[in-house]
């Protein structure tokens, strides 16, 4: 048997590619993950960015400021894989962005929880809820409401066409004092009260109504506005946002006088229109006393939870929160809440 010289066998094998041991392999997947890392690094920092600059006109901005606490979940298995991966620079950043959805989430849950009502109060069940225009369990929704025993009742997206099948419902019997303005589209509302109205009615908000009420309850006069904001889904739509709280901020109202703004604002406390509102004098009832994140849109059909808190229950100085929560309502793609108030009794 003759053998190739050594030479020749090398020359023959010189033109195969070598293929890439386990160590070549696991370096390229070490750069993959690294590379994957500084991008949702990236994409993270722009919603917190988003979070910090609170643009009032770009809709995409606006939606990722009310997500941060979703969107920056992510930052804490990054930061770990980074550390144990020794990536000093990204367990950095992704430290930072761990630092400040621990912060702004803090800061948006309640933590207060039920309180009792000081003397000389009267209690108010309030209740807000935005229906959904197409609804197909009007009755349904009626007897849930019913259930929830409102004093009050603030509903939003209220077509002609819910409003007629409310109004053969036990739910209309048992508020049987009322403001309306029934509306095709998103842009109606209705104000339910089991004690007389005194005045109200439908008012232009920035190119929009929105309904108001004097109601004479046992303690006297309290003042509800229905609020249901535009939601910022264009630009134009985006300035319209921004100015129906700078009027809201701006109601005329006899000193002293209890007030409470409820219903789907379309903004998180992230967004800096309701910061105004909130600084112009009111106070959040949930971050008085609620509990947990409660968030309210949008209402999944299964086991995943709303993202955003977008409906509020706003109080000034008269009126004290002693308890609120968020509950389902039937056909709506929003929660509502329940909300009780101490109103003091006039003088």
């Amino acid at each position: 048997m003759t053998e190739a010289p050594a030479g020749t066998a090398r020359a023959a094998g010189a033109g195969r590619p070598a293929r890439p041991g386990r160590a070549g392999r696991g370096a390229v997947a070490r750069r993959v993950a690294v590379a994957a890392g500084w991008l949702a690094a990236a994409g993270m920092s722009v919603a917190a960015g988003a979070r910090l600059w609170r643009s009032q006109s770009e809709p995409v901005l606006i939606g990722l400021q009310g997500t941060v606490i979703w969107s920056l979940l992510p930052a804490y298995p990054l930061a770990v894989a980074a550390l144990v991966g020794r990536r000093r620079a990204l367990a950095a950043v992704a430290g930072a962005l761990c630092v400040a959805h621990a912060g702004w989430t803090l800061a948006a849950v309640g933590w207060h929880g039920d309180r009792p009502a000081p003397a000389g109060t009267v209690q108010v069940r309030l209740v807000t809820a935005n229906v959904l225009l197409d609804n197909p369990s009007v009755p349904a929704l009626a007897d849930d409401l019913l259930a929830a025993r409102p004093d009050v009742l603030l509903l939003q997206e209220v077509t002609p066409q819910i409003l007629d099948r409310l109004a053969g419902t036990p739910l209309w019997q048992a508020l049987p004092y009322r403001v309306t303005d029934p509306l095709p589209g998103f842009h109606g509302s209705a104000i339910l009260s089991r004690w007389p109205v005194l005045s109200g009615g439908a008012f232009d908000v920035a190119g929009f109504p929105m309904t108001q009420a004097d109601i004479r309850t046992p303690a006297g006069p309290v003042h509800v506005v229905d609020v249901h904001a535009q939601a910022p889904l264009s630009h134009e739509a985006a300035a319209r946002w921004s100015a129906q709280f700078d009027r809201l901020a701006r109601l005329p109202l006899p000193a002293g006088r209890p007030l409470v703004l409820a219903g789907d604002f379309n903004a998180t406390l992230d967004h800096r229109p309701m910061q105004r509102l909130l600084a112009a004098g009111f106070r959040d009832a949930f971050a008085e006393s609620g509990t947990g994140l409660g968030a309210t849109w949008p209402e999944w059909s299964g086991p995943v939870p709303p993202l955003m808190r977008l409906d509020h229950v706003l109080v000034n100085d008269p009126v004290t929160v002693l308890s609120i929560r968020e509950r389902t309502s039937p056909g709506s793609d929003h929660r509502r809440l329940e909300v009780e108030l101490a109103v003091p009794v006039a003088r």
